[in-house]
């Protein structure tokens, strides 16, 4: 068997890490829940989908009754 070109590093060596807390595991300090929603309007999402809708029944009833009232 061929022996490794470069020496692997003594095990019992301890490895150079950040030896402070990771930042989840600070409290808050406004003791509020964590912000893991979103930023979309909602609001106004579902205002432009109503028009959008609204829109197209009016269409639907417009060409309904033009077709009726030509034949």
């Amino acid at each position: 068997m061929k022996a490794p070109s470069t020496p692997a590093p003594d095990p019992s060596t301890p490895g150079g890490g950040d030896e402070q807390s990771p930042p989840a595991n600070r409290p808050d300090p406004d003791g509020d829940l964590a912000d893991t929603g979103s930023d979309t309007p909602v609001g106004l999402l579902s205002g432009i989908a109503a028009a959008v809708v609204a829109a197209g029944g009016a269409l639907v009833w417009w060409m309904r009754r033009r077709r009726a009232a030509q034949g």
